[in-house]
């Protein structure tokens, strides 16, 4: 198959995540290299608000930014471990995006720390999507082998009907899609009613569907395009994971992916990579900067108090 370099990266977002959005595209745009502009689609589940007119005026010039205001069909399906909604939207790009042949989603928790016209000319060769395997999932499955305790190893194999020795699950924070393919398979049809139909099936809901219905048809790309934080920093299990990869994620992330409920925004963390993310965000906008004084002066003031309530005991 000949590579075709993608020059479109599309987020899907709510309220609860736009201006993080902004922090992302901003990352991309602050790392990339010389090249054609890129067009950056924002795919907005909910009616316009104050924040989503805010992102519409991100200064991203030579390239384009477009906000997409769509019906979400998944918008009745609850947050379950921490997947909204709004991520599930990602599973209609092929029609939300019909004159584009592929596309680059990202994550809003996804922060660029490296150019990303490498990832963009990926050769997907006969896959349709490229992806970075879920070491988390992989690592918590070889734990459970060794302990016993089972959990994650029922999820793959009662409800993906998987294998847990012969399997391999990406994660959907970073997909290089291959549109045309998806469109002529109707998938975002097949996986978005997958999905309605069975809502309590899937722990991950779409990316659950992503694996399930794609599978052997996902190209594994450099685990540096999708490193997962909270894996990297605060799992326990990271010591049953690949190594190797984990090894390059760390040393050499090229992607930062702020998975999982802890965010950076959430608090003010003493995690390198969080602290990178904050320094991103203040520099992509002054409200950035004002939340984090807030949060500084609340942190300060639980740590004052503390030190108060010991001294008088």
């Amino acid at each position: 198959m000949k590579m075709t370099t993608c020059l479109s990266v599309a987020l899907c977002v709510d309220g609860g995540n736009v201006d993080q959005a902004a922090v992302t595209i901003a990352s991309v745009l602050a790392h990339l290299s010389p090249g054609p502009p890129l067009a950056f689609h924002v795919f907005y589940g909910e009616p316009p608000s104050r924040r989503s007119r805010r992102l519409e005026t991100l200064r991203v010039a030579p390239h384009r930014l477009f906000v997409h205001y769509v019906e979400n069909r998944f918008r009745n399906i609850g947050i379950f471990d921490h997947v909204t909604p709004a991520a599930l939207l990602r599973l209609q790009l092929g029609e939300f995006l019909p004159d584009l042949d592929r596309v680059l989603y990202l994550d809003a928790d996804v922060l660029a720390v490296a150019d990303i016209r490498p990832l963009l000319a990926a050769d997907l060769g006969d896959a349709v999507v490229g992806a970075v395997q879920d070491l988390g999932l992989h690592a918590a499955i070889a734990e459970e082998k060794v302990t016993g305790r089972l959990d994650y190893i029922l999820h793959v194999r009662d409800a993906l009907g998987w294998d847990p020795d012969n399997f391999a699950y990406v994660n959907s924070g970073m997909l290089l899609l291959d549109l045309a393919a998806l469109r002529r398979e109707r998938f975002g049809e097949r996986a978005g009613q997958l999905v309605l139909d069975h809502p309590h099936r899937f722990r991950w809901r779409d990316q659950d569907a992503i694996n399930l219905l794609l599978r052997g048809r996902v190209v594994l790309l450099d685990p540096r395009w999708n490193s997962m934080v909270w894996f990297l920093e605060r799992e326990p299990r990271r010591g049953h994971a690949d190594m190797a990869a984990t090894v390059l994620q760390r040393r050499d992330p090229w992607l930062l992916h702020f998975s999982g409920p802890s965010k950076p925004w959430h608090g003010l963390v003493d995690i390198p990579d969080y602290r990178r993310w904050w320094r991103a965000a203040v520099r992509t906008s002054p409200i950035w900067g004002l939340r984090w004084f807030r949060l500084l002066l609340a942190t300060a003031g639980a740590q004052a108090w503390g030190w108060i309530r010991r001294e008088r005991r």
